[in-house]
């Protein structure tokens, strides 16, 4: 059986290199540019073929209480709502819906309303969120110069545990954060799985 959250983090960013060396998207090659589902659905296939542990990961299960789905179901009954960090589109030009999609308290389908569905839900004792932050390479020459010197994976995910806290009350972890590189797309050349426990 998959050993949790921790397991899923470390296993989807050992092998999004080998995912993203077969995907060719309909922006440039990569998995960097496709969206979320379409993500989610590579990397899932790709860790059932080598692991049968990951056989038994359910996706797209229902809550009890609403319409609404949550991404996966890991075996030990964890669910998990997965989001894409990803601040530029393939051509290079800032993603302008990134910060409401991962950031904002005010919209559906956030990373931070995922938390408090998760919360508010009887779909399972505790719950995790699952994020793919991507990053450009670092000798890209179109790379920002005004970038933020804490834009890192482990800002970023202290970030997202003080706002979920801050907005819901909800007590929330960094469960793991692994790193990933050498992938094809300059734009989304390197960047990070992490993942947060949320109760």
């Amino acid at each position: 059986m998959v050993d949790g959250l921790s397991d899923l983090t470390e296993d989807i960013a050992e092998v999004i290199p080998d995912v993203d060396s077969r995907t060719s998207g309909q922006y440039g090659d990569g998995i960097g540019s496709e969206n979320e589902e379409r993500q989610i659905e590579l990397l899932l296939d790709e860790l059932r073929e080598q692991d049968s542990r990951y056989q038994e990961v359910r996706r797209e299960v229902p809550y009890p209480e609403s319409a609404e789905r949550c991404d996966l179901m890991l075996p030990d009954g964890t669910p998990v709502e997965a989001k894409l960090i990803r601040y530029w589109r393939a051509n290079g030009d800032p993603e302008p819906n990134m910060y409401k999609h991962v950031f904002s308290p005010f919209h559906k389908n956030t990373l931070l309303t995922d938390a408090h569905s998760l919360t508010d839900s009887d779909i399972g004792d505790r719950g995790g969120l699952l994020g793919i932050f991507y990053k450009r390479a670092d000798d890209d020459p179109e790379n920002v110069e005004a970038l933020p010197k804490r834009y890192t994976a482990e800002d970023i995910a202290d970030k997202i545990a003080k706002d979920i806290t801050h907005w819901y009350d909800t007590d929330v972890d960094i469960c793991r954060i692994a790193h990933f590189t050498g992938l094809q797309h300059t734009i989304h050349e390197q960047g990070a799985v992490i993942s947060w426990s949320v109760e």
